[in-house]
């Protein structure tokens, strides 16, 4: 009998230990995302709201037209529904409206995916919007238009809605899956951009380096990548905060958007190019007064398409006096995918392009992990003095007519995954941070300068200095 207790008390000692072992395992899991509920005190009513939106799949998106003047539709409708169109008006009440008419092509089935373009907006003036189909409108929506010749936009990474599936919350012994998981990370995606707007309330649009969702079709069959529908209830998430129906948000394709071809049901990006395309689209620009931006699908590793993309474009808009390039990889990051092989094969057939076509900066994402790099020219530093590198943070809060490009790596925006930087700073890079909170950046632009404000989302402190290109009136592109 005593030994029955004694082995009785052993392997529940034994059974103890494995089970605190396992919720240490947990506890330390949580630096690598951040937890909803502990973002703020909205939680519990955020969880009541996401049973209605994890089922819609008709969320509107907003994406910048071809230039300031015009504004990109595009939403879900069911497959019987037709006629999509869009007004706009300068009064609350529609009157006046005008109207215009849209297109209609196949999504998932039972559904179809809408695009309408608006054309001749006012810089500087509100307006009010509706949309449907079939004569069926929404409420109006307010929509307001900004300075042209100073703007300012945000500049947000990886939101990856649903990359904390595998994660277990504290409390919790299961991983979540994907619908705690998308609703967990859309909350944090609604916060961030919250506290972005709040920042930047006169935000001309906003800017996205990749990776808006974390499910992807894997199969090699085109028709699957077509028809898949294993990421629309993440979809619904990154489209789902208020402020995005307001605010027109261009993206880049990231890894995990590249492969399927929801992104491009989801999204009516403006001068879409056949060069770069994989199954969610192609590489593609738009115009914001003075400066040019050129996404490219880095997804597709055929670098000359590419090269004919920024050659053919460059060409018609020789007078951008700034050259902004948004790719997903993160060509000169400081984060553990910046070694791969596969990015610095991108790295050395990318970047003479890059530079052969004088681009002031390249924003990009993939690594969870913020950078921001020194003035690169042949991937080494380009200044005009020389200074040592441990006082390199203090003089580069502004560089001259820089010979160079400036690469900047933006953390996560909604805390669904961070990676860490690498252990031994690249010589490439002048500053880098990652302290697992969500992050988000402004955007300065006029005639004359380009300044770039980064801050965690939790205390609003900016993570690095106020980073500054000046360049002249006679340097321009």
């Amino acid at each position: 009998m005593f030994l029955r207790k004694k082995n009785f008390i052993t392997i529940f000692m034994i059974a103890l230990a494995v089970v605190l072992t396992n919720l240490y395992v947990f506890a330390s899991d949580d630096v690598n995302w951040t937890e909803a509920d502990k973002t703020n005190d909205r939680w519990q009513q955020w969880c009541e709201q996401w049973e209605t939106i994890k089922y819609d799949w008709t969320q509107l998106s907003l994406t910048p037209g071809k230039n300031e003047s015009e504004l990109n539709f595009a939403w879900y409708s069911l497959e019987k529904e037709s006629s999509p169109k869009v007004r706009i008006s300068k009064s609350s009440d529609m009157s006046n409206a005008k109207e215009f008419r849209g297109s209609q092509s196949r999504a998932v089935t039972g559904y179809k995916s809408n695009k309408v373009t608006i054309t001749n907006l006012e810089k500087n003036s509100t307006y009010y919007y509706s949309y449907g189909t079939d004569r069926k409108w929404s409420d109006p929506i307010i929509y307001k238009t900004q300075s042209v010749d100073k703007f300012r936009f945000i500049l947000v990474g990886d939101p990856q809605i649903g990359a904390s599936l595998k994660n277990i919350a504290s409390g919790e012994f299961e991983e979540q899956g994907q619908d705690k998981a998308t609703r967990n990370d859309t909350f944090n995606w609604n916060n961030t951009l919250n506290k972005a707007l709040q920042k930047s309330s006169n935000a001309s649009f906003i800017l996205s380096v990749g990776d808006q969702i974390q499910s992807r079709n894997k199969k090699v069959d085109r028709e699957a990548s077509l028809n898949y529908t294993g990421n629309e209830i993440e979809y619904s998430g990154f489209l789902s905060p208020t402020i995005l129906k307001s605010l027109p948000i261009a993206t880049s394709l990231g890894n995990h958007d590249a492969i399927s071809g929801n992104y491009s049901y989801h999204f009516n990006n403006p001068n879409t190019s056949s060069l770069g395309s994989t199954a969610g689209g192609g590489d593609y620009y738009f115009r914001y007064g003075n400066s040019i931006f050129l996404m490219l699908n880095t997804n597709n590793t055929n670098v000359e398409e590419h090269e004919q993309f920024l050659e053919e474009v460059l060409n018609d808009n020789k007078d951008a006096k700034w050259r902004i390039v948004v790719v997903h990889q993160d060509i000169y990051g400081s984060g553990i995918h910046s070694n791969e092989p596969s990015i610095v094969n991108l790295r050395d057939e990318l970047v003479p392009i890059l530079e052969c076509h004088k681009i002031d900066v390249v924003f990009t994402g993939h690594d969870h992990a913020y950078s921001r790099s020194k003035i690169l020219k042949d991937g080494e530093l380009k200044s005009n003095t020389y200074i040592s590198d441990d006082k390199f943070k203090y003089y580069s809060e502004q560089e001259v007519n820089p010979n160079g490009i400036l690469y900047m790596t933006s953390n996560s925006a909604s805390g669904s995954k961070y990676y860490p930087n690498v252990s031994r700073k690249q010589s490439y890079i002048a500053y880098r941070w990652q302290e697992n909170v969500p992050t988000f950046s402004t955007v300065s632009i006029d005639d004359e300068s380009l300044s770039i404000s980064t801050y965690r989302t939790d205390t609003m402190e900016k993570i690095d200095q106020t980073y500054t290109i000046i360049k002249s009136s006679d340097k321009s592109n």
